[in-house]
């Protein structure tokens, strides 16, 4: 044990806690514990995944994680020089097979004085002829296994086509989710068999798929009943390894680039109950007394990285720590008698059976309550809604056409809201009524026929694929007026039906290319239908925290949720307004029209936003960048 895991387990005990004890109450894993203070780091699946883990169990013991981190660095550092050190010399090293070379023989005693140039040639000669042997045995190997290899293929011969037994499932382009769902909801509890049609879209043959299963991070939470894999229409139970949130699945064979495998799950699902006060991953996943809310409850391919491989993710209280590629979802929820269901997609139900369908969706979430009341309204028509007490005029802003109407389509906002919140549940729903209207105008069209606004016992809003979870506590506040904090976290959660929803990003590592312009956009919604308002909103919003430092941080270099929103998202907006100032509106509005085009169903970078706007500016955005970014994202 070195300098870094003598310093971990001295705190621990001199908290007097057991492993066990820190596992229980931190929700890390035993192994993972025991790994980081025996410096085993070769446990973990990633160095992002080392360095999230070790951030968590310096912040649960009180230590400084940036001083830990700082020396878990110091700590690699010298296994590398040592492994380096240990390694003898690259011209010095023998396979096991290969020749030694010949001794030196004892110089007479009359002899001839040695000739050390010439030695030393003749001896580089030597060498070099024996490697050119090896490489030409080494060629005429592989010729003889490549012609073995095609010889032993069976080749077919002329013929009749087959007739197929039967009509194969079309090969989609996106991993296709299949869910039946068993929801006994007083007992906060799912049974669910899970089928994943995944196609391999990477460039690269795959021994093995990984799932990322964020219910996974609370103990008693996931259970795995079964796992199969389709192998020529035969049902193989492969080899498997949980590791933290994550699942690894060895596939019984490779799968080529372009190929196709199905895989077939069923598990049981415990809810944990959720903290009236919880927030971001604590507060999406759970059940509580009026509710159960499931946002990434069930398990999901991790996206490949072609030069990394798969991107397998850890819990961490701050921020989201989700990243996901699009896919298309069939999901059937039979219920507990009497329980109303909203989840993300096209609906349709009969009695106390649930049926969603949604195309190219970042994810798919659900809400439950025995209680909901529920409010529509078209988009379009959110204008004859009974208007917000705000203390202003409306007048032309950025974007304004004049029509009012947008582009949105056949498209109805449902509101699902707890009994006494009626006013409340209204007002939500007019706001994301016209919030879609505008920011289909600005970005471009929303993807679902449905979005859907649930009222759930949290303290935040959460926003997943055509479904917003709202907090109970913004519904409590609720005064009827346009500076009730309902309106503003509205329109900041239907903006992420573009920013996260068709435009994903990586939510770990780039955080404010979601969040920024969320932050923004309900500033917009402001501008838009309430501008007497919008320097309230900014006050309240954005100054009276007065944020600062960089924006693109990662959500491990956060110690709390408030650094992390006063960062990414506050000071993101700052930051999209000086870029609207930098830009110009014209500019500005018409390059996030082409972002939302070019990178829908892709998970867009840093880079990749910065890029795209030198196609309509040519301002200097040095100064932006210096004032807001560690590092340079200009190419």
């Amino acid at each position: 044990m070195g300098e870094l895991g003598e310093r971990l387990r001295a705190a621990r005990e001199a908290k007097e806690l057991t492993i066990d004890q820190v596992a229980e109450e931190s929700r890390i894993q035993r192994a993972f514990l025991e790994a980081l203070e025996s410096e085993s780091f070769g446990a973990f699946s990633s160095e992002l995944h080392t360095r999230g883990f070790l951030r968590n169990y310096a912040s649960y013991l009180g230590l400084e994680p940036e001083e830990i981190l700082a020396l878990y660095d110091k700590t690699r550092a010298k296994t590398s020089h040592r492994a380096k050190k240990a390694s003898p010399p690259m011209s010095d090293q023998r396979s096991s097979g290969e020749m030694p070379a010949p001794a030196v023989p004892v110089q007479a005693k009359h002899s001839a004085p040695a000739q050390p140039q010439r030695g030393r040639a003749s001896a580089i000669i030597g060498d070099m002829l024996l490697l050119l042997i090896g490489v030409v045995f080494l060629s005429i190997a592989v010729v003889y296994l490549y012609r073995q290899q095609a010889v032993g293929q069976v080749r077919p011969t002329g013929g009749p086509t087959p007739i197929p037994t039967a009509t194969p499932l079309p090969i989609p382009d996106e991993t296709t989710y299949t869910m039946d769902v068993n929801l006994n909801y007083a007992e906060h509890k799912l049974d669910v068999r899970q089928r994943i049609d995944y196609t391999n879209v990477t460039s690269t043959t795959l021994a093995n798929l990984m799932l990322n299963v964020h219910p996974n991070r609370s103990k008693g939470t996931f259970t795995l009943n079964g796992l199969k894999v389709d192998v020529d229409g035969d049902l193989v139970q492969p080899e498997y390894s949980p590791l933290d949130v994550t699942l690894k699945v060895a596939l019984p064979n490779e799968l080529p680039p372009d190929e196709h495998v199905t895989l077939y799950m069923s598990y049981t699902l415990s809810l944990p109950r959720i903290a009236p006060d919880a927030k971001f991953s604590d507060a999406s996943f759970g059940y509580s007394q009026r509710a159960i809310s499931l946002g990434n409850w069930y398990p999901v391919m991790a996206p490949y990285r072609q030069d990394k491989g798969w991107y397998s993710l850890s819990y961490f209280p701050v921020g989201d720590p989700y990243v996901t590629d699009v896919a298309d979802y069939h999901v059937t929820i039979t219920t507990t008698p009497g329980v109303i269901v909203a989840g993300t997609g096209a609906e349709t139900h009969t009695g106390n059976r649930w049926e969603y369908v949604a195309k190219r969706a970042r994810s798919f979430a659900l809400a439950a309550s025995d209680v909901y009341l529920i409010d529509t309204a078209p988009v379009g028509a959110s204008a004859q809604a009974a208007p917000l007490q705000g203390t202003g005029t409306e007048q032309p802003v950025l974007g304004q056409t004049g029509t009012g109407n947008g582009t949105a389509g056949n498209l109805t906002v449902y509101s699902y809201y707890f009994p006494g919140h009626e006013a409340a549940g209204q007002a939500a729903l007019d706001t994301a009524a016209k919030a879609l209207e505008l920011f289909t105008e600005l970005y471009g069209s929303y993807p679902f026929p449905a979005f859907r606004l649930s009222e759930t016992e949290f303290a935040d809003g959460l926003a997943f694929s055509g479904l917003t979870f709202l907090g109970s506590t913004y519904y409590d506040q609720y005064d009827g007026t346009a500076q009730a904090s309902l309106i503003p976290l509205t329109a900041h959660e239907v903006s992420h039906q573009w920013f996260y929803g068709l435009v994903g990003n990586d939510q770990v590592t780039e955080p404010w290319l979601d969040e920024a312009l969320a932050q923004y956009s309900s500033y917009l919604y402001y501008e838009r239908y309430l501008p007497g308002d919008k320097e309230w909103w900014w006050d309240t919003e954005i100054r009276q925290y007065a944020p600062a430092g960089k924006i693109d941080m990662l959500i491990y270099q956060f110690r709390n949720n408030r650094d992390y929103m006063n960062a990414v998202y506050r000071r993101g907006a700052e930051f999209v307004g000086d870029l609207r100032e930098t830009m110009g509106d014209p500019a500005f509005t018409a390059f996030l029209k082409e972002y939302v085009r070019r990178y829908s169903y892709q998970l867009a970078k840093s880079r990749d936003f910065f890029t795209l706007i030198q196609e309509f500016t040519t301002a200097d955005l040095m100064p932006l960048q210096e004032t807001y970014f560690r590092q340079r994202a200009v190419p």
